[in-house]
């Protein structure tokens, strides 16, 4: 077995897909449409729901989603919270410190 070389993701023309949101012809839009929906309105019993196209950015990083790169940081605050619940248990049962 032989090892694939990694390669970069290339950035299309059009990295934001605005040629797909501008198009006009697609089965979901038409569904909707027949249903009352227009171009501009939100979705929702008062169209109170976004008007604007999701948007997305890309994670070029090899971390997992909702991970921070100052997780050493996040360790030390988990730690403080973490120590001060021990001493405020430790306050209600009634033992002293260790």
């Amino acid at each position: 077995l032989h090892a694939v070389a990694r390669r970069k993701q290339k950035w299309s023309v059009d990295p934001r897909n605005s040629a797909w949101s501008k198009d006009e012809s697609k089965f979901g839009q038409k569904m909707l449409e027949k249903m009352g929906w227009s171009k501009g309105k939100g979705l929702g019993a008062q169209e109170q729901g976004n008007t604007e196209h999701i948007k997305v950015h890309v994670k070029n990083n090899m971390l997992g989603l909702g991970a921070t790169i100052n997780h050493e940081d996040n360790w030390i605050a988990h730690q403080d919270d973490f120590n001060q619940l021990l001493a405020e248990l430790n306050d209600c049962h009634g033992q002293g410190e260790t």
